[in-house]
């Protein structure tokens, strides 16, 4: 190995751990630190507030540009296409999201903790309050619109 180069597994985890939870975006009890607020209006289970007060300010901090994790880019220009009806990289199996179907889908098992590969979102914690998981399965039952 070259000198003054870093081992995969080091470069590996410092990247993860730049992503790692840092709490950016949500306050201490997991809630998005904006709901109500800003122009986009209150947290609800609308696909663009979703990307407003969830998706942009706490996922995109991660996922976002080329070394997004798995290749998931949640920023605003990028997220309804790399979520809605594609298949997990990670689980190829199941669909990041099921419309119709939380339950089924890859972001809820990810952001609930209880998906079959890889750890919990948002990496490290805090995460997100039974609200806000209650919009984004609200969201995906009723499938999964983009909206305007």
């Amino acid at each position: 190995m070259p000198r003054g180069s870093l081992p995969l597994a080091t470069m590996l985890a410092t990247l993860l751990a730049a992503c790692g939870g840092s709490g950016e975006g949500l306050d201490a009890n997991g809630r998005p630190l904006t709901p109500g607020g800003g122009s986009g209006g209150p947290l609800s289970a609308d696909f663009g507030a979703i990307q407003q007060h969830v998706f942009t300010p706490i996922c995109s901090v991660c996922h976002a540009g080329g070394a997004a994790p798995q290749g998931l880019r949640l920023d605003a220009a990028n997220s309804y296409a790399m979520l809605v009806g594609v298949a997990s990289t990670e689980s190829p199996g199941v669909l990041r999201v099921a419309p119709g179907d939380p339950d089924r889908s890859y972001l809820i098992q990810k952001l609930e903790g209880h998906a079959a590969v890889g750890a919990r979102m948002p990496l490290g914690g805090p995460y997100l309050d039974a609200d806000t998981m209650a919009l984004l399965r609200q969201w995906i039952a009723n499938g999964a619109q983009r909206g305007t």
